[in-house]
C-alpha cells in the first residue's frame, strides 16, 4: 500500500492525480515511472499546481470527456503538452458521472446502486476507435509522459489504465487495486464536484449517488468481461478490435517497462 500511496501527486485544484509507474508485470518487469499519469477533472488547477505538473514533463494529455463536459469545464493550457480530445463515451443519453444524475430522473427511479456504471464500463468496449487513438498517442511519441483523465478520473480513466496495464503484462489483481485506489480520494472528488456545481437533487437515492462516486470492482470487471465475451482475450481485443499490430504491443512494452 505504501508504494501505491507514493504514486499519488497531491495537487490543490484536482484529485486522484497519480502515476502508474512501479507496477510489476507477469514476466518480472515493472512499469516505468514518470510515463503514464491519470487524474480527475483538471479545470480548477492552481498556479502552484502548474508548477508541480511542469516538473513531471507531461507531453500529451488525452481528455476522455464528451463535448459538453469539455465545454463546461475546459482543461487549462499546460505548457509543453499537446491536448488530445478523445471522447470515450460520446452518448448524450449515458450517465457518465455524478454530474449527469440530475438529468436522468426516469432512469434513476428504476436503477439499482451501481447498475449504471456497470453498464457504462461494459459499453466502453465498443468504442474501439477512441482506444486506438489513445494507443496511437503513445506509439507516435514513445517514451514521452502522457496524462489521461475524465471528470472523476475513475471509470473512463480507469478503463484506459486497466487496458494499458493489461496489454503490457500487469496482472488483473494489480489492475483492480489501481482501479480501487480512487476510493481514497472520494472526499476530494466530492469537494471538486460541489465546487463546479455537481450537486444532487433530493429525489435521487443516496445509495445510487454513493455508487456513482465509488470505484467498485464489479465496474472494471464488467469492462474485462465484455472484452472476453466479444473477443476472447485482451490481446485479441487489442489486435482484432482496436486494430494494433503485434509489433505495436512489443513497442509499447519496450518503452513502458523497465
Amino acid at each position: 500500500m505504501m508504494e501505491q500511496v507514493l504514486r499519488e501527486v497531491h495537487l490543490e485544484g484536482t484529485f486522484n492525480f497519480r502515476e502508474l509507474g512501479g507496477y510489476p508485470t507477469s514476466d518480472g518487469r515493472r512499469v516505468k515511472s514518470g510515463i503514464l499519469f491519470r487524474s480527475g477533472n483538471l479545470s480548477r488547477l492552481t498556479e502552484q499546481d502548474f508548477v508541480t505538473i511542469s516538473k513531471l514533463g507531461i507531453k500529451n494529455i488525452c481528455d476522455l470527456r464528451d463535448d459538453d463536459e469539455v465545454g463546461n469545464h475546459p482543461d487549462p493550457v499546460i505548457e509543453g503538452a499537446t491536448w488530445n480530445h478523445i471522447s470515450l463515451v460520446n452518448d448524450e443519453k449515458a450517465v457518465r458521472q455524478v454530474g449527469d444524475l440530475s438529468q436522468f430522473e426516469s432512469k434513476l427511479m428504476n436503477s439499482k446502486p451501481g447498475e449504471m456504471l456497470t453498464n457504462l464500463n461494459r459499453d466502453l468496449v465498443a468504442n474501439t476507435t477512441a482506444f486506438e487513438k489513445i494507443f496511437r498517442v503513445l506509439l507516435d511519441e514513445p517514451g514521452k509522459p502522457m496524462l489521461f483523465h475524465c471528470m472523476a478520473g475513475k471509470d473512463r480513466t480507469g478503463a484506459v489504465a486497466a487496458l494499458l496495464l493489461s496489454v503490457i503484462g500487469v496482472a488483473r489483481d494489480v489492475i483492480e487495486e489501481d482501479y480501487l485506489y480512487t476510493n481514497n480520494t472520494l472526499e476530494a472528488m466530492q469537494e471538486d464536484f460541489n465546487a463546479i456545481g455537481y450537486t444532487m437533487p433530493d429525489f435521487i437515492d443516496k445509495e445510487v449517488v454513493q455508487a456513482m462516486y465509488e470505484a467498485r470492482v464489479e465496474y472494471i470487471n464488467a469492462f474485462f468481461d465484455e472484452i472476453e465475451r466479444e473477443y476472447g482475450s485482451v490481446e485479441s481485443y487489442v489486435l482484432n478490435g482496436i486494430g494494433l499490430e503485434k509489433e505495436d504491443i512489443t513497442k509499447l512494452r519496450s518503452y513502458l517497462l523497465d
